[in-house]
């Protein structure tokens, strides 16, 4: 089968603004979205994308598929391909674009840095932690970073969305000496958590769903 890749195209070395270029590239049912960048960088060297692991650990391969924000290692071509052969790519909305499908990840991992992203350990804890505590650490620590929650959804806090992850991942950690009290520093009522809780499940490419937190 032939299918139309229209990739979002810039490089601030030559271009004065992004534009749409085409490429046409054969696939096979079982190919992602990230199968067919390859494909296409192997015909043209000059383009542009991220991509480590193909297996959806790493999140460097996040971008816009289909006008979604999506994992392009995750994302099958048979599940967003266009009825008229053509699927579209842009990179991810909210973050400055550097080169084609490569964005800024500077300002996402600065807005983590500021909600301290690690424990702080309780005085004379034993570290142990007990099996119904780490079910409820285990979904938020699925995060993989890949920025799709920021770049879907717009934040009206100063805690961005993959930060909130983190923090509730640490809030419920009970050798975090802060523990709860990370969701006061940052803000967040029991509403917004339930909001943003919703939000979270349509928009992240892991699935993660928090868990309950008591706010007091």
């Amino acid at each position: 089968m032939r299918l139309t890749l229209n990739i979002n195209r810039f490089d601030p070395q030559t271009d004065s603004k992004p534009y749409g270029r085409e490429y046409s590239v054969d696939w096979e049912q079982h190919e992602t979205v990230l199968d067919l960048l390859l494909k296409t960088r192997r015909e043209d060297p000059s383009l542009a994308f991220r991509r480590s692991c193909r297996s959806s650990i790493c999140g460097s391969c996040a971008m816009v598929i289909a006008d979604r924000s999506r994992l392009a290692c995750h994302t099958l071509v048979r599940e967003v391909a266009g009825d008229g052969g053509s699927l579209i790519l842009k990179p991810l909305p909210g973050f400055r674009q550097l080169k084609d499908l490569v964005v800024e990840m500077d300002p996402f991992f600065d807005a983590l840095k500021r909600v301290l992203p690690w424990v702080i350990t309780v005085p004379q804890h034993n570290g142990l932690v007990s099996p119904e505590d780490s079910e409820r650490i285990e979904p938020p620590a699925t995060c993989i970073l890949c920025g799709v929650c920021d770049a879907e959804v717009r934040q009206s806090g100063s805690v961005t969305p993959a930060a909130l992850v983190k923090n509730v991942r640490l809030a419920v950690d009970p050798r975090d000496a802060l523990g709860i009290n990370r969701m006061k520093i940052a803000g967040l009522t029991e509403e917004g958590l339930h909001a943003f809780r919703e939000l979270l499940a349509s928009v992240c490419p892991k699935g993660i769903k928090l868990p309950p937190v008591a706010m007091e």
